[in-house]
């Protein structure tokens, strides 16, 4: 198929543009609702935030060396970089910038309007939670991302190493994904889908399948400023060993922020669990859970895409096209998304 193919935080942040005239250093600010609300940012680093909500923009946070900035995709809001409890404006005029975060120097760019599209390379690791076909259009997760990235004129190059009911140490451990991590390929991003009890009823597995088979992996295999994306599954019909599917959702929430704080690769939280519940709690599960109550459906399938379409290309995906989900649905879906990754 033709698409297959943790910074120490300082107690001051600094921003700097190079301007024509020099060096200009911003200084920082912080306020009692900048500290109370520190805790929304589980990753490391410098994150850019929403300075309203005071939540990080997935896919921007944490800030990587290379970043482009597209303020147009952020207009009609303020916001902040944020290291810590303390924040700093985000630069509001086209330039080149450098945080300075303890001994890390992080450059990026802040451009007024979106800059060529270049292609993106990622990896997608997983299961049948990522790799299980629509019956509309028979795409997994990843096939979905790209036609949506197609469908805004960017181009998604996908390597995908998925084997349905494994854990991801059974995918490394059978040598899966050997190839794609030691062929002299690059990505963008590399997107890890664990088995979807594991990370809640054995966290120290996860962390030790996460630290000690694939993080060696990533400095080899991921380009300058790559992230890796960590899809936080949700909750199951059936919240077996927890008492409910809340507790449940619980320790997959407690596991993941544990898996993040440990992966010294700048990393992001794709947050497909919470938008899980922010659904059900209105439609309930089987709005998205399959009969079988552990598979996504088909509408589950685009809810996941379009957030991953949002964190790998920066973007809101409020205006993504509907596919085959039926409009209004669709557009519910895309809102929940963008809320959740920070658009």
């Amino acid at each position: 198929m033709p698409y297959r193919h943790r910074l120490w935080i300082a107690a001051v942040l600094a921003v700097a543009v190079v301007l024509s005239t020099g060096l200009v250093w911003a200084t920082p600010r912080e306020s009692a609702a900048t500290s109370a609300a520190a805790g929304s940012w589980a990753g490391h680093g410098v994150a850019v935030v929403d300075a309203a909500t005071h939540r990080p923009v997935l896919g921007l946070s944490p800030l990587t060396d290379g970043t482009v900035i597209d303020l147009s995709r952020l207009a009609g809001r303020r916001f902040t970089l944020r290291a810590g409890a303390v924040d700093s404006p985000l630069p509001a005029e086209p330039g080149e910038y450098t945080v300075q975060n303890g001994d890390a120097r992080i450059r990026f760019t802040v451009t007024a309007g979106p800059a060529a599209p270049a292609a993106l390379d990622v990896l997608f690791v997983g299961n049948s939670l990522l790799g299980s076909f629509t019956r509309a259009t028979h795409e997994d997760t990843p096939g979905l991302v790209h036609r949506l990235a197609a469908s805004t004129g960017r181009t998604l190059n996908v390597t995908e190493v998925i084997h349905s009911g494994y854990t991801l140490r059974q995918t490394w451990d059978e040598g899966l994904p050997a190839p794609a991590l030691s062929c002299g390929r690059r990505y963008d991003y590399i997107v890890l889908q664990e088995y979807s009890t594991l990370v809640a009823t054995n966290p120290p597995a996860a962390l030790d399948t996460l630290l000690h088979t694939y993080a060696p992996a990533f400095a080899r295999a991921l380009k300058p400023g790559g992230r890796v994306v960590l899809f936080k599954n949700w909750a199951l019909v059936d919240p077996s060993p927890f008492p409910s599917r809340a507790a449940a959702k619980t320790a997959i929430d407690t596991g993941y922020a544990t898996l993040s704080a440990a992966l010294p690769t700048p990393n992001v939280l794709a947050p497909i669990g919470d938008e899980f519940e922010t659904v059900i709690a209105t439609y309930g599960p089987s709005y998205l859970i399959d009969p079988d109550g552990k598979h996504p459906n088909d509408t589950a399938r685009y809810l996941d895409a379009a957030t991953l379409y949002g964190i790998l290309f920066h973007d809101s995906p409020r205006d993504l096209p509907d596919l085959y989900v039926p409009a209004r649905d669709a557009s519910e879906l895309r809102a929940v998304a963008a809320t959740a990754i920070g658009y």
